[in-house]
């Protein structure tokens, strides 16, 4: 009990300091519309097998401000992630001019769906190696970029300013962030490499930011807690948003976790920040068991389950903080769901989320929330 209140204790004089956070972040010109009219959704997936059909780029346009394409959307139309998604931000734009289009562009892994592979390939001096020697690649089958080396850098920066300058996009998804800075790096590389490639990923962050220019989006991933890292709005320097990708996922699901999450979510929307909360409906994309269920027993499971993730959301969003919610990344893992709760009655908070122990409760204008993390219990209460 001893611990559980100063665990609390913490816990308020943290919120007491996201009150007395300034906002740090004023241009916002070039952020999406918020509103709060209703649950504030945005999109992120892709779908490889072509361009969206019309129908499903008029639902995309006309449902979310936001969208993030994902690596390999339409490669099997177009060939490359470039091409295809640059199609797919010109097509959005038609049903909805003013909607903003991320470009996911990975900036640790190489993943072989673009264009800028085939440059990569082509130097091996680029190639991240380990102490011994042998290259350092994820499960051993993909190649990490060297960010320590200025010519990666610029070679990366290079794509992403194509993306936004020549391109339709408006702003990059830097993914990875947590893979580069992990401690545990320091074994593959060495004490001196991992320090070099920690100041090559501030690097490449204000590289890109100096080269797509100020009134560009950059999103990276982001805000993670789990029993062994606390990972926070860590780079907030040339950014303008943060994805909070794991809640109640992937090491990240005891009740500490959690809360801790919703705290960082909370702290980094005080600061003005955008903020993209990945919910996930108990179930990912790498659970076969879950996976070889028909589609529709999926969606039934999805539909039955948002509503902790969602009330999770809530206790923490502040102004342009945006819900995501599906089982993975492609548009057949439930991208294009839509659900009831979506459309109900939001309004503006009325107040800051309320801790008692693991209960969180917070008022909107149309509706509250109630949230017991030890249990995974969650309502949301639409206001007569």
């Amino acid at each position: 009990m001893k611990k559980l209140n100063l665990y609390i204790l913490s816990i308020c004089l943290c919120i007491m300091g996201c009150q007395a956070s300034p906002v740090v972040q004023d241009n916002t010109s070039k952020y999406p519309a918020f509103s709060w009219d209703k649950i504030p959704v945005c999109f992120h997936f892709a779908k490889r097998s072509s361009l969206l059909t019309e129908k499903e780029a008029a639902f995309v346009a006309s449902h979310a401000d936001l969208i993030c394409l994902e690596k390999g959307h339409g490669v099997n139309q177009f060939g490359y992630t470039e091409d295809a998604i640059e199609q797919e931000a010109i097509q959005l734009k038609k049903y909805n001019p003013n909607i903003k289009v991320i470009f996911y562009w990975n900036t640790f892994l190489d993943y072989p769906l673009y264009r800028a592979h085939e440059v990569y390939e082509q130097h091996p001096e680029w190639w991240l190696k380990t102490l011994s020697g042998e290259l350092d690649k994820k499960q051993g089958k993909i190649k990490r970029y060297d960010l320590s080396n200025s010519e990666v850098r610029t070679w990366w920066a290079d794509v992403a300013e194509k993306a936004v300058k020549e391109g339709s996009c408006d702003g990059i998804f830097m993914d990875a962030f947590g893979q580069v800075s992990a401690p545990s790096n320091k074994v593959l590389w060495g004490e001196e490499k991992y320090k070099d490639i920690q100041a090559g990923l501030l690097d490449i962050i204000r590289e890109t930011r100096e080269k797509i220019g100020n009134d560009k989006l950059i999103v990276y991933n982001g805000i993670r807690t789990t029993r062994e890292r606390k990972i926070g709005d860590d780079f907030k320097d040339y950014t303008d948003a943060v994805m909070l990708e794991h809640y109640g996922q992937f090491y990240s699901d005891s009740k500490e976790c959690m809360l801790n999450d919703i705290l960082e979510l909370m702290k980094a929307g005080k600061n003005g920040r955008i903020i993209i909360f990945k919910g996930w409906p108990g179930f990912t994309w790498l659970d076969k068991e879950y996976m070889e269920l028909p589609l529709k027993k999926k969606r039934e499971l999805a539909a039955g389950n948002i509503i902790f993730p969602l009330a999770s959301f809530l206790a923490g969003a502040q102004e342009n903080s945006y819900f995501n919610y599906s089982w993975g990344y492609q548009m057949e893992d439930g991208a294009l769901e839509w659900y009831p709760e979506f459309d109900l009655p939001l309004g503006k908070p009325l107040n800051d989320a309320k801790i008692d122990g693991w209960i969180i409760t917070r008022d909107f204008e149309h509706l509250s929330i109630w949230l017991n993390l030890e249990t995974k219990e969650a309502k949301i209460i639409p206001h007569p």
